[in-house]
């Protein structure tokens, strides 16, 4: 079993049980200690241009900016760039036009490989390659996304593919463990490996990985169990439970058989360190996972930054205190977090000490439901600040009304990472919707102040058939005038 290295200094209330209260294959062992850097500054606003509505200003805007994309990241003001471009010839003469010069691009693994591992559509992988080299070659920037999150239906067939909780529940998604299951990680290592084979991938910026349905980092969500908003971890498959069948170099659970909330495993009372234990060992098994994507890439000759798009806040530490002293039933899951195995304060730090590759995290709540929440309180909470890095792992912060944004980007800076972008895209379930949240519109309108002060070395609109759409009731104008601060 390959081990990682733990990060020296992760702040906030982590996982150290003792070594008398530890549990039979304590993880706390797996990670050796590395040097975390120091907080990061926010960039200030950089001043507007005024009273200009012509789409040639964002072109303006972006020449300087866009150079800051590769992995130093200095530049002062974000690259600008859509989610979901289809790189068609109308996607690019449009972009063009409204100096949109960066798009994120997905690939589809169930129409790359849709009958059988060894079936490629050939129709299929030659379209999407001609039109990411179209994109390069009119000098428009990609960071594709591999679409791991859209496996084909013969990968749910094989050993193990499927997740299960603690209940015995599968995800209603059909969501598929590339965790724990050998089978299924190997069918995803070979599709990423035909990626890197077929595609202009060294002209790349980035190369998105992740582990759940939306392709972000992250098991299934509490609503994916068919049984309403119950805490579900979904570690129970007989891979994760007793090693059978589990990906190479991912360990099994330090406590074979044991259930959230259970007061006892093996005849013996379980404490709260060892439930803090064994709660590193699920957050930290994504990590084995996204690693494995990023070396696999690397592997077949990838050698360009790796995008973990990542969603939410994550556990908080306090979170992560009120549950695991309550043995994980339930108590102190703020949002279906602990679950989903979502614990940033440990995993931007691990993921820095132990991938290879250039790691990029994309946040994706830019100007989501919790920065309105948060702008609204006074003082408001919603804006990054240059001593969140530190502050945010101290106890006396109230970092429960920060926005994701906010908090998720303090970690990222804690871990030396590079961070980019994204907001949520129209309100909706599935991007994370609630009644407070902004408009689309008005995620366009307030989304490049939060990437400008939160020191996004790029932000990507979500999402680009949205700008294509009149039923919208926006488009690149709007996003221009947003990027200038012309409207």
């Amino acid at each position: 079993m390959e081990t990682l290295r733990r990060p020296n200094d992760a702040g906030g209330e982590l996982c150290h049980p003792a070594p008398d209260e530890a549990m039979p294959g304590d993880v706390s062992v797996l990670l050796r200690p590395r040097r975390l850097v120091r907080p990061f500054s926010p960039v200030r606003h950089v001043r507007h241009v005024r009273h200009v509505r012509a789409v040639v200003v964002l072109l303006a805007v972006l020449a300087l900016s866009i150079v800051g994309l590769r992995p130093a990241y200095a530049a002062t003001d974000p690259a600008w760039g859509v989610m979901a471009s289809g790189c068609t010839s109308s996607d690019i003469t449009a972009n063009r036009a409204a100096g949109i010069t960066l798009v994120e691009v997905e690939a589809y693994w169930d129409r790359w490989l849709p009958t059988s591992a060894t079936a490629e559509s050939t129709d299929y992988v030659n379209d999407l390659a001609a039109r990411v080299t179209a994109c390069l070659d009119a000098g428009i920037r990609v960071v594709l996304g591999t679409g791991t999150q859209y496996p084909p239906s013969w990968v749910r067939q094989l050993a193990g593919a499927t997740f299960v909780d603690q209940r015995g529940n599968t995800p209603n998604t059909g969501a598929v463990d590339t965790v724990f299951s050998a089978a299924a990680r190997g069918a995803q290592n070979d599709y990423l490996r035909r990626i890197v084979a077929k595609l202009p991938v060294s002209r790349l910026d980035g190369i998105r990985v992740g582990t759940s349905t939306a392709g972000e980092i992250g098991f299934p969500g509490p609503n994916e169990s068919g049984t309403g908003f119950l805490q579900s971890f979904w570690a129970y498959g007989a891979d994760a439970q007793q090693g059978t069948g589990l990906a190479a170099g991912t360990p099994r659970t330090p406590m074979p058989g044991w259930i959230p909330g259970a007061r006892t495993w093996n005849g013996k009372a379980v404490t709260a360190s060892a439930v803090q234990n064994w709660f590193l060992w699920y957050e930290r098994s994504l990590v084995y996972a996204i690693k494995d994507q990023a070396d696999t890439l690397r592997t077949a000759g990838y050698t360009g930054a790796v995008h973990v798009p990542s969603p939410g806040k994550g556990v908080l530490p306090a979170d992560l205190t009120a549950a695991t002293n309550a043995l994980l039933n339930g108590t102190g899951d703020r949002d279906g977090s602990l679950g989903r195995g979502l614990y940033y304060v440990d995993q931007f730090p691990v993921l820095a000490g132990n991938v290879a590759s250039t790691v990029v995290i994309d946040l994706t709540g830019v100007d989501d439901a919790t920065a309105v929440t948060a702008r609204g309180l006074s003082p408001a909470q919603d804006m990054c600040q240059a001593t969140d890095a530190t502050t945010s792992v101290q106890t006396a912060t109230n970092v429960a009304a920060w926005s994701n944004l906010r908090f998720a980007r303090a970690q990222v800076a804690r871990a030396g990472l590079a961070a980019v972008g994204e907001n949520p895209g129209p309100p909706a379930a599935q991007t994370g919707g609630t009644a407070n949240s902004d408009s689309e519109a008005e995620q366009i309108r307030r989304s490049p102040g939060y990437a400008r002060g939160c020191a996004l070395a790029a932000f990507f609109l979500a999402f680009e058939d949205v700008l294509d759409d009149p039923s919208s009731g926006s488009d690149r104008q709007d996003y221009v005038d947003a990027v200038t601060g012309t409207g």
